[in-house]
């Protein structure tokens, strides 16, 4: 079998890697930003040693030099078996479509890694950042429907950043959500995190809050209907820099993370929901998880919070 041209370099089959995924694949561009990260860092290695970045002249040696590298570095094993896995994907695709005659990456071990228990605020600590945003000016306003909407809903950040006018609803209490692969969710959106979104959109695009309550957007006003829920510069969507920031701005004033990301929110929604006595079933489907098991590493949070309540108050603990 003959190899189909490549030019010579990894950097063209990473060109067509990002396009074979992002459209046969349906990655976010979050993941697409993560492969194109780690497959760059390693291109990089190779051709400083041995000063080829030819696919071909790669091997398992190299591979395995090149994660004792990172190993040295400082990378955790978390963050080495994810660039491992980036790169099993990248020699797969080159394999599968006669860029490369063997899969280097075939016998290269993945670093164990331990399951990391995910972070979240407690729950007056997220009541007290909601009352930070300063409601007398367009940002605190904003940035109140932000920090409502991630916590409210448990929406990932790219669902938010992706969401327009015609995905909320509120005379229906939903907005639709464009998940991992393209998959739509349908979330509940009421209480104080439907009130925060009306008064935003009200306030940027000069929809009565009346309106808002009694009928859903995109029929009463579809000439709206695509601009983005949340509205950054010139009118595009939020970006993603700008929606960490106003996270991280407000949750270090209440609670003391390693991480103040917008992902906390998220698990924070989803630890306070099985803390309530939320099902366990009904979860995943709020955060839109495919498998059972990614949902259930929040009941390992709510158990560490038993046995925390059982340590203070039990006379025989």
């Amino acid at each position: 079998m003959s190899l189909r041209s490549n030019g010579g370099c990894m950097l063209g089959l990473l060109k067509k890697y990002l396009l074979h995924i992002g459209i046969e694949k349906k990655v976010s561009e979050s993941t697409l930003l993560a492969y194109e990260s780690d497959i760059l860092k390693f291109a990089e290695y190779i051709k400083v040693e041995t000063g080829s970045d030819s696919p071909e002249k790669i091997d398992g040696i190299a591979l395995r030099s090149y994660l004792g590298t990172l190993s040295r570095d400082g990378y955790s094993p978390r963050s080495i078996a994810r660039k491992v896995a980036s790169l099993r994907s990248f020699f797969s695709f080159c394999l599968s479509h006669d860029y490369t005659k063997t899969d280097p990456t075939v016998g290269l071990n993945t670093p164990k890694t331990g399951r990391d228990l995910p972070e979240f605020a407690a729950k007056d600590a997220m009541e007290r950042m909601m009352s930070l945003p300063d409601m007398t000016n367009r940002k605190g306003v904003r940035d109140r429907a932000v920090l409502e909407l991630l916590y409210g809903t448990g929406m990932r950040l790219a669902e938010l950043v992706g969401c327009s006018l015609k995905n909320c609803d509120f005379s229906r209490g939903t907005i639709l959500v464009l998940g991992k692969r393209l998959k739509e969710r349908l979330l509940p959106l009421s209480g104080k995190s439907a009130e925060s979104l009306k008064i935003y959109i009200s306030g940027e695009y000069g929809i009565p809050e009346e309106a808002l309550k009694d009928r859903s957007i995109s029929t009463q006003y579809s000439e709206w209907k695509d601009l983005p829920l949340i509205a950054g510069r010139g009118g595009r969507p939020i970006s993603r820099r700008t929606v960490q920031r106003i996270v991280k701005k407000y949750l270090e004033q209440v609670a003391s993370l390693s991480r103040m990301s917008p992902h906390v929110l998220r698990h924070s929604f989803a630890t306070h929901l099985l803390d309530a006595g939320a099902d366990l079933r009904a979860v995943q489907d709020l955060l839109g998880h495919v498998n059972l098991s990614t949902t259930q590493i929040y009941t390992h949070l709510t158990s560490e919070r038993l046995r925390e309540v059982y340590d203070l108050a039990h006379p025989r603990a």
